[in-house]
């Protein structure tokens, strides 16, 4: 497999779900101007619906373009069969699940929990990729 992990600890104080999420979008953003077609994958249609409407107004003046739609630069969707080859990234928010198999993911893009209680599946990804020969980065988070 290989590729590149980078792994994004959330920041341990509480923080409520809105500024974890604003956090996270500055990553997607990013994600975006450095490596093109990003593919954000959420646990369910909720997740990616607030993503969707936080990414429009996470920070005044930044525009990052995104929708539903397979055509879009950023991609936000639930269904890990959905997801584009041609992506040069794959996020997952709020993911609990082992990373998506049976496709070839060039830079994945992770967020770990703040919460203690919330880190195994996290962990559990970070070990498949080191399984997978990724080459693994880990940054915190900032707010």
């Amino acid at each position: 497999m290989g590729g590149t992990a980078k792994f994004y600890q959330l920041p341990a104080p509480a923080l409520t779900v809105v500024e974890s999420r604003r956090a996270i979008c500055r990553v997607l953003a990013k994600a975006w101007q450095v490596l093109g077609k990003v593919d954000v994958l959420a646990p369910d249609a909720e997740t990616q619906s607030a993503f969707d409407d936080l990414l429009w107004t996470f920070h005044a003046g930044a525009f990052v373009p995104h929708g539903g739609s397979a055509n879009e630069p950023v991609y936000l969707f639930h269904d890990p069969a959905l997801r584009r080859q041609e992506a040069s990234a794959l996020a997952l928010v709020e993911w609990r699940e082992p990373v998506p198999g049976g496709q070839n993911i060039e830079h994945l893009i992770d967020f770990i929990p703040a919460a203690e209680a919330e880190r195994e599946p996290a962990r559990e990804r970070y070990r498949q990729c080191k399984r997978a020969g990724y080459s693994i980065q880990l940054f915190p988070l900032e707010l």
